[in-house]
């Protein structure tokens, strides 16, 4: 062996040993704090920075002019909080024993006694510490590799009987606030230190509205005739300093802040109504019609109103109907309101009502899109969506059904039966009944025919929308008119919109949307041909401008930009992603989305706030990724199809597909006979071959879904050749988790050792590799 090889390894042993026996200290908090003893409190509680076993030695206690006044131990030791159970050795001595970091130290009475003859004065305790003892140390450390344990070297604790004296120290004992009105042209403050012999100085005076005066300049001036309280300065601050001499404990600082009081001053500029200006007629006399308030710059001012039409009343601040209005005598109403403030300050308002027109007409000319079922549907099978008109009302009509031991009615219009359509014969006849929440229609009747072939109704296959050159679903404000073709056989076209005055019988609708607010702008089609008919909507993006430079070839509301080739049955849904439909069908992405498919939570919360919906973004469930489609041109209405989505991220363990709907949001999506899951692994990133598995398997990157037109998962509601789909693949939420771990034996790097042992532990590895390199380098010669 060189004497390389020696050094290392005597290096090595000798940093064990430090590490071993500079490992036993009390923390700082220890060394810096001094303890309270009295009559009631005789034990102290020390901190080690590292397990210890607390020993039965005597310890010196000297009083404050270091005079030794004692020589005893403890009546008890007490460990506190987590202990260790490991060896202590001393030579001979070796046995298993707890270790503590915190210990409790009960004081002898005898040592309590001569600290208490000495009064209130400062002590100090130094810990008992005999090298060439057995037991050299008041606190003995465990044994690491059974090595010998550490000796904590003597070490002084404070201490103090009752209370510690305080030198004294100069303060400033008078308030550091007083008030002061606005433009008061003098307002005075007595300075009072606890030393009548204090001076006064002003240290800092930014405002420059403060000066002092009197004995010792103890009476401190504040001019505040330029302040206004209803400026954005409420408060000025001045620094005073008080001295008595030399030294830190005979000077002193204090900053003082005067606070404006605001004085009634100020006019009344403007009175405000918080209510409904609109007065339905018939409402009864003292009925609260809102709140009246004032806005003037003086705080916590007093008002009082009158009102100049005697049809009101007002209390406090409360305007009431002091009459009963009649719509058919007057459709409007007006009064002057004067407010009067504390200081007699006035301000008048006119206020103008409207009285409205009580609902008295009942809603009329029930519709139900569709009246035909055929045998062998289940229960809760869609009849068809209902609608009625009400000249004088805007808010949603609920309808109710006679029958209900055979139908029911669910998310507020569509007509469901509650039995299989089987069950109910060939015909059966019902009545529907509208209500606008105030007035009932007359039962109208309806007869639903159930047969054992379907009858299908008239497919609306696509639409086509062209504004000057551009094509698809976004048009602007500023592109002229816009034309829109339907392609859904024959039979009778029939177009309405909400959003644009237009009305066509012909396949196409053309209307300008120049004066038309920008957002999701809807267009609805229902063709007829014979009995039967299919309705939809058509969801328009309308913005100011078109963008610069976009083209959208196929008109599929996807840039050409965005999509690889213009195949029909093919939609973008992130990077190097698609889905796709049977190649007899067409996919346009949702309204919801911006050129994909793929949806982000985002710009779903996004499209409900630009559109005023209520929210129902939350889900019970984590939301994953989303996608939002639609799927036009089914060979039939009321037929299914088939999607395949080539996934963003693979299916999670215990993944729960959900779909979404704009009126009711989040829910599971429905299996049965026409609706299915199917799913697979495919790292060719091609979803169209292999095998598929039903249901969500954890892992699979591809996923087939079924879908029924007109079924629980079609949300558009209609079964009319379209089916419109939103889905995410969610997993249940984590409320929390804890783990815990524990290691005992061996050569354990602890991480949250003291700090020194970890500098120990990366010197010997830096070491090593250093050993390590100079082999390699001897055996390479």
């Amino acid at each position: 062996m060189n004497m390389f090889n020696r050094f290392i390894i005597t290096l090595f042993c000798l940093l064990t040993l430090s590490a071993q026996t500079l490992a036993l200290d009390f923390t700082q908090v220890t060394k810096n704090t001094t303890y309270i003893l009295s009559d009631t409190q005789k034990t102290i509680r020390v901190t080690l920075d590292d397990y210890a076993l607390a020993v039965d030695r005597d310890n010196r206690f000297f009083d404050e002019n270091n005079n030794q006044i004692a020589l005893h131990g403890f009546v008890s030791r007490s460990g506190v909080g987590t202990s260790i159970t490991t060896h202590l050795k001393l030579g001979s001595i070796d046995y298993t024993l707890p270790f503590y970091k915190t210990w409790d130290l009960t004081l002898e009475p005898a040592t309590i006694a001569i600290i208490k003859d000495q009064g209130g004065k400062r002590f100090t305790m130094q810990t008992y510490y005999e090298s060439d003892q057995p037991i050299p140390s008041a606190f003995i450390g465990a044994s690491i590799n059974d090595t010998e344990s550490p000796s904590m070297p003597q070490r002084t604790i404070n201490l103090c009987w009752e209370s510690c004296p305080v030198p004294a120290t100069l303060t400033i004992t008078s308030t550091n606030t007083f008030p002061a009105n606005e433009k008061a042209a003098s307002t005075i403050h007595i300075l009072v230190a606890n030393d009548t012999t204090a001076t006064f100085s002003i240290t800092e005076n930014t405002s420059g509205f403060f000066s002092l005066s009197g004995t010792n300049n103890n009476t401190l001036t504040f001019n505040g005739t330029t302040t206004n309280y209803e400026s954005a300065t409420k408060s000025y601050t001045v620094k005073i300093k008080a001295t008595t001499g030399d030294g830190d404990d005979k000077n002193t600082e204090q900053t003082i802040t005067v606070n404006l009081v605001d004085l009634n001053d100020e006019l009344p500029t403007a009175i405000t109504l918080t209510g409904n200006r609109t007065i339905a007629e018939n409402t009864r006399t003292g009925t609260e019609l809102g709140t009246l308030s004032t806005t003037d710059a003086d705080a916590n001012d007093t008002f009082t109103y009158t009102s100049s039409n005697t049809k009101f009343t007002i209390d406090n601040n409360k305007l009431k109907l002091n009459t009963t209005l009649d719509y058919e005598n007057a459709t409007s109403l007006s009064t002057t309101i004067t407010v009067t403030d504390g200081n007699n300050h006035t301000f008048d308002k006119i206020f103008n009502f409207t009285v409205g027109d009580i609902d008295d007409t009942v809603p009329t000319n029930i519709l139900l899109s569709n009246v035909n079922l055929i045998k062998g549907q289940p229960a809760n099978t869609l009849v068809g969506t209902l609608s009625a008109s009400d000249v004088d009302t805007n808010t949603p009509l609920t309808f109710t059904v006679n029958d209900t031991t055979n139908f029911k009615i669910v998310n507020g219009n569509e007509l469901r039966t509650n039995r299989s359509t089987t069950a109910l014969g060939n015909t059966i006849n019902i009545n529907i009944t509208a209500s606008d929440n105030t007035n009932d229609s007359a039962p109208q009747p309806f007869t639903i025919a159930i047969t054992t072939t379907y009858i299908a109704a008239p497919v609306i296959a696509q639409f086509s929308v062209t504004q000057g050159e551009n094509k698809g679903p976004l048009i602007s404000k500023d592109g002229g008119e816009v034309t829109v073709s339907a392609s859904a056989g024959t039979g009778t076209y029939t177009w309405s919109s909400n959003d644009f005055s237009n009305t066509s019988a012909s396949k196409t609708f053309v209307f300008n949307p120049q004066s038309t607010n920008i957002g999701t702008r809807t267009i609805t089609l229902k063709v007829t041909a014979g009995d039967f008919s299919s309705e939809r909507v058509l969801k328009l993006k309308l913005v100011d401008t078109y963008p610069n430079g976009r083209t959208d070839t196929n008109g599929n509301g996807i840039s050409d930009s965005k999509e690889s080739g213009n195949s029909d049955n093919e939609l973008p849904a992130g990077t190097n992603k698609k889905i796709t439909s049977p190649g007899s069908t067409r996919i346009l992405p949702g309204i919801m989305g911006e050129d994909s498919g793929q949806l982000t939570l985002d710009q779903l919360k996004q499209y409900r706030v630009a559109n005023h919906l209520s929210d129902y973004t939350k889900d019970t469930l984590a939301t994953g990724d989303i996608y939002d489609y639609i799927i036009e041109g089914l060979s039939a209405t009321g037929a299914s199809t088939q999607v395949i989505i080539q996934l963003a991220t693979p299916i999670p363990a215990n993944a729960v597909l959900r779909q979404y709907s704009l009126a009711t949001g989040w829910r599971n999506f429905v299996v049965d006979n026409n609706n299915s899951i199917q799913s697979k692994t495919n790292t060719s990133n091609i979803c169209t071959d292999g095998t598929w598995q039903t249901g969500l398997v954890t892992g699979a990157t591809c996923l087939k879904l079924t879908l029924k037109d007109g079924g629980e998962n079609d949300s558009d509601n209609q079964a009319n050749g379209v089916i419109e789909s939103t889905i995410s693949i969610t997993t249940p939420v984590v409320v929390g988790s804890s783990n815990s771990s524990g290691s005992s034996g061996g050569c354990v790097y602890h991480p949250n050792a003291p700090a020194r042992f970890d500098t120990v532990f990366i010197l010997l590895m830096t070491l090593s590799v250093y050993y390590l390199i100079r082999r390699r380098r001897r055996f390479s010669h």
